[in-house]
C-alpha cells in the first residue's frame, strides 16, 4: 500500500519532499488489513493554499482507498517554501486513541 501511496501522490504533485510510513505497527489496530500511514509531502502546488486545502489535495488523491485498505492517516503538508526553511524535520507522532499500550 505505501508504494501504491507514493506513485499516486508522485504522478499528482510536483513534489520536492516525501516521506510515507507505515505507523500501523504502533496502533492496536483491531481490523488488520487496515493500515495507518504517516504522511509528511512538500508540493508546488501546496504554495498559496491553506492548509485545509492542501489536506483535501492529499485525500482526494488517496480517496478510494479509505476506509476499505487505509485507516487512518497522519498528515503533515508543507509549501516549498516552508519546507525549504526547515532544517532538520522532526516529526511527532500523533497518539492514538487505540495505541499499544508500553
Amino acid at each position: 500500500m505505501k508504494k501504491i501511496i507514493e506513485k499516486k501522490i508522485k504522478s499528482t504533485l510536483h513534489i520536492l519532499y516525501l516521506k510515507i510510513d507505515n505507523i500501523s505497527n504502533i496502533h492496536n489496530n483491531q481490523k488488520k488489513n487496515l493500515k495507518h500511514f504517516f504522511i509528511a509531502v512538500s508540493a508546488y502546488e501546496f504554495n498559496k493554499l491553506s492548509l485545509y486545502n492542501q489536506h483535501s489535495i492529499i485525500y482526494s488523491i488517496l480517496f478510494k482507498y479509505i476506509p476499505q485498505k487505509i485507516y487512518a492517516i497522519q498528515l503533515h503538508t508543507y509549501t516549498t517554501y516552508q519546507w525549504e526553511k526547515i532544517k532538520n524535520p522532526t516529526f511527532l507522532l500523533t497518539p492514538c486513541v487505540y495505541q499499544k499500550k508500553s
